[in-house]
C-alpha cells in the first residue's frame, strides 16, 4: 500500500463542544490493500458515547475488522479495517456516533464526514502489463483417505505375518550326549582305519590317514596335534611320549603325506597299503 498524508474530516456540534474526527490512513491504494479508517470523538468530558458496530457494506468494500479505541480508560473512538476488491473511486460508509442520555437512550447523533479514496490496479504501475502465466490446479485432498487406509492395511498384514511367523518357531531340543557309548581313542582309530577307502583319490586317502594318526594321539595324550603342522610336531618332540623310532616313523609318514596332499605326488597302491599298516602298527604300539 502506498503511503499518503492522513486526511482528517470533522463534524462539530458547537452547543455541546463535541466534534467527530474521521481519519483515513491513505486515500490511494491497490486492490486487496487494507485501509485503516478511524472515527473519534473530541471534546468529550462527561457525555456517554456509543460507537455502533457496522454491518457488511457490500461485496466490493467489505469490513475486515472493527475495534473500539480507549484512551486513559475512556472510550474515545473506533477503528475499522476496510478493503476494496475493485478499482474506482469510493467513499467511506455513512457512520454516526450516538450521544446517550443518563437513562441510556439516544439523545442525539453525530455523523462522520465521508472520506473519498481511490483504488487502482497494480498492473497500471507495473513495467510488464501482460497477463501472468496461468497456474495449474491446486491438488486437494480426497474425502476418503485411500492412501492412509491402504498403508494401514499393509502395516497390519506385516504385523500379523510377523506374529504368525513367531508362533511357528520350534524350540530347540538339546539331547545330552551319552558319554558311556563313546569309543575309546584306540577303538575309534581302528574303526576309521577299517572304513578307510583305498580305491579313492590318493590325496583324500593320505588326508584321512594323517588325520586318524593325529586325532588318536591328541585324544589319548591331550596334545593338540590336529592344530599343529608337521614341522611343529617335529619341533616339539618332547610333547609326545613316543619312542624315538616310533616318532621318527610317524613324522616321516606325515612329511610324505603332506607331499601327496600338497605337492601332488602319486604313490603306488603298495605304498598306500604299507602306510596304512604303519599307522595301524603305531596305534597298537602306543
Amino acid at each position: 500500500m502506498q503511503s499518503f498524508p492522513i486526511f482528517l474530516f470533522s463534524s462539530f456540534l458547537f452547543a455541546q463542544s463535541l466534534s467527530v474526527v474521521s481519519e483515513l490512513d491513505t486515500t490511494n491504494g491497490f486492490i486487496g490493500d487494507v485501509f485503516q479508517w478511524t472515527v473519534k470523538i473530541d471534546g468529550n468530558e462527561n457525555e456517554s458515547i456509543q460507537f455502533p458496530e457496522m454491518g457488511e457494506i457490500n461485496d466490493t468494500i467489505p469490513i475486515r475488522s472493527q475495534t473500539l479505541i480507549h484512551e486513559n480508560g475512556k472510550l474515545t473512538g473506533i477503528e475499522f479495517e476496510i478493503m476494496a476488491w475493485d478499482t474506482g473511486q469510493f467513499v467511506t460508509p455513512d457512520y454516526a456516533i450516538n450521544i446517550l442520555k443518563e437513562d441510556g437512550s439516544v439523545d442525539f447523533s453525530l455523523s462522520a464526514t465521508p472520506i473519498p479514496f481511490s483504488v487502482g490496479s497494480i498492473l497500471a504501475v507495473a513495467e510488464n502489463q501482460d497477463f501472468r502465466p496461468i497456474k495449474g490446479p491446486v491438488p486437494v485432498k480426497g474425502i476418503f483417505p485411500t492412501k492412509t487406509v491402504l498403508l494401514s492395511m499393509i502395516l497390519l498384514f506385516m504385523l500379523g505375518s510377523m506374529i504368525w511367523t513367531w508362533q511357528q518357531r520350534q524350540d530347540v531340543l538339546y539331547q545330552k550326549i551319552d558319554y558311556t557309548i563313546i569309543d575309546s581313542p584306540e577303538d575309534r582309530a581302528k574303526r576309521r582305519l577299517r572304513d578307510l577307502d583305498m580305491n579313492g583319490l590318493s590325496k583324500d586317502f593320505y588326508a584321512d590317514l594323517s588325520h586318524i594318526s593325529r586325532e588318536y594321539l591328541e585324544t589319548k595324550y591331550f596334545i593338540r596335534a590336529l592344530e599343529m603342522t608337521t614341522e611343529e610336531i617335529n619341533e616339539f618332540r618332547s610333547l609326545f611320549p613316543l619312542t624315538d623310532d616310533l616318532f621318527s616313523d610317524w613324522t616321516r609318514f606325515l612329511f610324505e603325506a603332506d607331499m601327496v596332499k600338497y605337492a601332488r605326488e602319486i604313490p603306488t597302491s603298495e605304498k598306500m597299503s604299507a602306510d596304512k599298516e604303519k599307522i595301524s602298527s603305531l596305534i597298537q604300539s602306543v
